[in-house]
This record gives structure tokens, C-alpha cells and sequence, in this order.
């Protein structure tokens, strides 16, 4: 995904109305005009959402994360090169997570360049990475972490593990 920093800035806003659609309370400073992208000394760009996800008994016993960082290609370009989408349901014991982080890493280690990470009790680490598929931006993300979330079955069994 590539942009200027006028449409990655709509495309985080975005964002965080879909999770609000989906009920997830953002744990913000303030409104939704306090979004804002965060530029590192070396030009590149990043935000993070994260909420609660509703109906939970306990609102902090189940949350979601969208992290991602967007490198500069030029003049008023950037490319997203990390992504972390993440939902945490304590309530039901469960962790999920898609990245992409490191990837000449990945790539070097297990010739993919995204992976997966799934815990059923939380903390209990089967596997360190399982195969993953990419993920095109943080809507599919959402969109991919809120079904898991309804998903009464959802556990990690059916995943590839890499090693």
C-alpha cells in the first residue's frame, strides 16, 4: 500500500471508524479529530490503534491492536512496510496476531515474509510463528480479527507452524 501523507492520514481515520462501527471503544486522548500519524526522525510514519472490544463482561478482558509504519519513497510518498494486527481476548483465553515486521529476517529464516502468532491458553507458546498469509491493509485486518472474535471455535490447531 502507498499514499501521500494526506491519504494515509484519511486511510487511519478510516480505520478507526471501522472499529468504532464494530463497537470497539479506541483508547484515545481525546475525540476523533486527535488521531494523528507519528513521524520518526527518519521521515517514516506510524500509528496505533487500540481498543476494547464490546460485550465483554470486564471491557478490558478483550482487546484489538492496528499498528503500522509506513516508509518514504520520495517526494510526499510513503509505502507501508510493518503491520501488526492483534486481538487479545482474555475472556476466552486467546491471542491471535498477524505481522509483518523484519522481513529479510523472515525471509532469510523461513522464506515467508508475514506470519501469524496464536496462543490458547495465552502465554502458552506452541509454536513461536506460524505461516501467515499477507494482509492487504488494516480494514482486512479488522475485518479478519473481528471474525476470529466471534468465531466460538477459534483456536490454533489448524495453523502451519514454521519452526
Amino acid at each position: 500500500m502507498q499514499g501521500t501523507y494526506q491519504e494515509i492520514s484519511e486511510y487511519l481515520s478510516a480505520a478507526a471508524a471501522l472499529l468504532e462501527r464494530h463497537g470497539v471503544a479506541l483508547r484515545l486522548p481525546g475525540q476523533q479529530a486527535d488521531l494523528e500519524l507519528l513521524e520518526d526522525s527518519s521521515g517514516r510514519l506510524s500509528f496505533e490503534l487500540v481498543g476494547d472490544l464490546p460485550g465483554a463482561a470486564d471491557p478490558t478482558c478483550s482487546e484489538i491492536a492496528v499498528r503500522e509504519e509506513f516508509h518514504p519513497l520520495g517526494s510526499d510518498r510513503y509505502e507501508r512496510r510493518r503491520y501488526e494486527y492483534e486481538i487479545l481476548d482474555r475472556e476466552r483465553d486467546y491471542r491471535r496476531a498477524f505481522h509483518l515486521h523484519f522481513p529479510e529476517w523472515f525471509e532469510r529464516t523461513f522464506m515467508v515474509v508475514v506470519h501469524e502468532h496464536c496462543e490458547r491458553p495465552v502465554g502458552h507458546v506452541a509454536c513461536p510463528h506460524y505461516e501467515g498469509s499477507p494482509i492487504r491493509d488494516a480494514f482486512a485486518g479488522i475485518v479478519a480479527l473481528m471474525a476470529i472474535w466471534v468465531d466460538p471455535t477459534a483456536d490454533c490447531s489448524e495453523l502451519r507452524c514454521l519452526g
